[in-house]
């Protein structure tokens, strides 16, 4: 907000009067008349001077730019700990979208997830895609039995959930049913890729998130960041080309990437939310 400054009266009129006494006189070049100029020279010092006395508000007028940053399939006994600890280091929030047969190896880690102020989101029980995607009805028990686990643990009752797979999974009869049951789809349109079989670099990880977040930008879209904190697993066996020790340099690589992913997130202005039931279409 700017003050405007207004001149006294009395100002007005004593410069006045001096100028009438002993004019300074200029010569219009255009004209060749002659034009007082002193009341203006002296008016134009004064409202300077005031100007630079006045507060001025410099704040942005920028509408707020938010971003989701959610991490699937978890809570797990190793990694969700790490990126918890980074996301506490740099004071942003995330949305953990976690699994009800994890939480229930896990529920200290549960706990510290809600207690530390971020976002939880329903992924399903089991995550079995044979068992979830065999009819409606067994997708929304499923989902209702995370939702138990959820709210056993920390009185929280979750209705944004996340399809495994994707909302491109769910089919017409499911979506009707879920939704009558008043459960909200979360998809998303920032991918880590970092489920990539042969392991992904924490360069791939970063770069993949930085350009979708542009791409959101140019699309005018809120972006929604998907990456994983991951299932519970042995890293015990991680042995050379297995499956498993590829899962685990996938873990590695978003750890790494994270502290990175944030600064960029932060060098672009970008506040970060938490899912809920007011959080804006991925399209």
């Amino acid at each position: 907000m700017f003050y405007k400054c207004s001149i006294p009266l009395f100002i007005v009129l004593i410069l006045l009067a001096n100028c009438t006494k002993s004019p300074l006189v200029a010569m219009d070049s255009r004209t060749g008349n002659s034009a007082q100029v002193e009341v203006s020279n002296q008016l134009m010092v004064l409202e300077q001077a005031a100007a630079d006395r006045q507060p001025v508000d410099n704040s942005s007028t920028e509408p707020a730019k938010y971003v989701y940053l959610t991490f699937d399939d978890g809570p797990n006994s190793h990694y969700t700990g790490i990126i918890l600890d980074i996301l506490k280091k740099y004071d942003v929030k995330a949305s953990f979208v976690v699994i009800g047969s994890n939480i229930e190896k896990n529920p200290e880690v549960l706990k510290r997830i809600v207690n530390e102020g971020h976002g939880l989101v329903n992924h399903t029980f089991s995550h079995d895609y044979n068992k979830i995607y065999a009819s409606p009805r067994a997708f929304l028990e499923d989902l209702q039995k995370c939702a138990q686990a959820i709210t056993a643990l920390t009185e929280k009752n979750v209705k944004v959930f996340r399809a495994p797979g994707g909302p491109a999974k769910l089919n017409k009869n499911i979506d009707e049913l879920l939704s009558k049951n008043g459960y909200l789809s979360l998809g998303w349109n920032v991918s880590a890729a970092d489920t990539d079989p042969n392991g992904a670099t924490p360069e791939q990880v970063y770069g993949n998130v930085a350009n979708g977040v542009v791409n959101m930008e140019r699309m005018k879209r809120v972006p929604i960041i998907l990456m994983h904190d991951g299932t519970e697993i042995n890293l015990s066996q991680s042995s050379p080309g297995t499956a498993t020790l590829n899962y685990i340099k996938n873990r590695e690589s978003d750890v790494a990437a994270l502290p990175k992913i944030i600064e960029f997130l932060q060098a672009r202005g970008y506040s970060f939310a938490i899912v809920d039931e007011k959080t804006p279409s991925v399209w």
